[in-house]
């Protein structure tokens, strides 16, 4: 009935394939919800951190862990003889099956996953909240089928929560001339409506392709837009969206929706203050 798919990282920022994979299939954001990750450095049991040749991980985690991957492990450091090699894979649950099932030839390969993930194939946690920011949060979103079952049922998250925002996010099509965004944005900002995120994507033909666009070239885009809902109700967001009719070529609603997430200040991690005795022996 319901997907769950990450969508931004506080740290590494947009994961792209998920805007992809909206426009691609016919479904609606039901909610979205922003969770502490604390990313974990995992290898076998026998493993130790000067031993490390290799990390997999999720190519946005990667990034939201270079930091201790470039200062804490022997291998990452300019001067090591044998370099830090980085693999991608398609998660950190997959990256933790991979560790755990071997096979590397040349030193040791550790996964970022959760401890969750390192319990479940027998891993052991060499380093614990290992990100660059003292607080990492992604946002995870709540999608279903427009007019599948779940259409007609309350959303299972985020619950009990108090004053969440509410957001609608769609996706607009635009014309290839002078002050085209400028017009598309002028449509909230004359209406005092909070634009919170804007995302390009290449315009791609074939499956991916909105109807009715069957041209495009290169460097053409289409623009994901999120927004905080307009207080004053459904006769104002119908004129909305008449307007934003009127300056886009094309355009798809991705529904409205409830949004929970920590607006905490960014800090860097202090690897001086992090009670991690795994790190330190």
């Amino acid at each position: 009935m319901y997907g769950v798919v990450p969508i931004e990282n506080s740290a590494s920022g947009t994961l792209h394939s998920t805007y992809d994979l909206l426009l691609q299939h016919d479904v609606v954001i039901a909610g979205e919800l922003g969770v502490r990750e604390v990313y974990c450095l995992c290898g076998r049991p026998d493993v130790t951190l000067a031993d490390v040749r290799y990390v997999l991980s999720h190519p946005n985690i990667l990034s939201a862990c270079s930091a201790f991957l470039e200062t804490r492990l022997p291998a990452g450091s300019p001067r090591a003889l044998a370099p830090l090699e980085m693999i991608s894979t398609i998660s950190t649950t997959e990256a933790a099956r991979k560790v755990s099932q071997g096979g590397f030839a040349l030193g040791a390969a550790c996964a970022i996953a959760t401890k969750e993930a390192a319990t479940k194939h027998e891993l052991s946690v060499l380093a614990e909240d290992i990100g660059n920011d003292a607080f990492l949060e992604t946002r995870y979103i709540l999608f279903h089928l427009r007019n599948g079952e779940a259409s007609k049922l309350p959303p299972p998250f985020p619950r009990d929560v108090l004053s969440p925002l509410r957001k609608r996010s769609a996706c607009f099509a635009l014309s290839n001339e002078p002050g085209a965004i400028f017009k598309l944005l002028a449509c909230w900002a004359l209406r005092s409506i909070d634009v919170l995120k804007v995302e390009t994507r290449p315009l791609a033909l074939g499956l991916r392709a909105p109807p009715n666009l069957t041209k495009a070239r290169l460097w053409d885009y289409l623009f994901y837009v999120d927004y905080a809902m307009p207080a004053d109700g459904e006769n104002s967001e119908a004129r909305l969206w008449d307007a934003l009719a009127e300056f886009s070529l094309w355009h798809r609603d991705f529904g409205a929706y409830s949004s929970q997430v920590t607006r905490a200040e960014k800090t860097p991690q202090e690897w001086s203050d992090m009670i991690d005795l795994m790190t330190k022996s």
